[in-house]
């Protein structure tokens, strides 16, 4: 597989496993980086515990699109859109009222090991205000679930 798909799977991957619920492996993602929201950066157990206070299983939907990825050597840039549309309590995406974000992720990536790893990845979020709103109800969401990995589904 090429560097450019390699790239490009580690960005899928960070939608589709947080989408899952996976946030153990989603924190893992960024086990060589930062990750910033709203200006605020987070880096290891701090990331796990902002993540884990604001997340429940299939609490949103990750949409990235028009990626564009920059390679020198083992070191690599990318900056792609995104939509992000979050769920209610209950996991269900409400289509007549949707909570949508979007914005653009500016990446670094370091080839460590053989492996393609985010350095820093900032979510630059277009509509903050909304982004406040509904981060705040998916903490208040969160909070309700004690068990975060059950299937909301269920």
């Amino acid at each position: 597989m090429s560097d450019y798909d390699e790239i490009t799977n580690l960005m899928a991957a960070y939608g589709h496993i947080y989408d899952e619920g996976r946030l153990e492996e989603w924190t893992e993602l960024f086990k060589h980086g930062s990750y910033t929201f709203l200006g605020k950066e987070f880096k290891g157990k701090e990331l796990a515990d902002w993540i884990t206070s604001v997340s429940i299983r299939r609490a949103a939907k990750h949409i990235n699109f028009n990626i564009v990825i920059r390679i020198e050597g083992d070191r690599a840039t990318a900056s792609s859109d995104f939509i992000t549309a979050a769920r209610d309590a209950m996991g269900v995406l409400k289509a007549d009222i949707p909570e949508v974000l979007w914005g653009r992720y500016h990446d670094v990536f370091k080839k460590i090991d053989g492996k393609w790893c985010f350095i820093s990845r900032v979510d630059e979020v277009d509509n903050e205000e909304a982004a406040r709103k509904i981060w705040e109800r998916m903490r208040v969401n969160a909070a309700v679930h004690v068990n975060r990995s059950a299937d909301l589904y269920k």
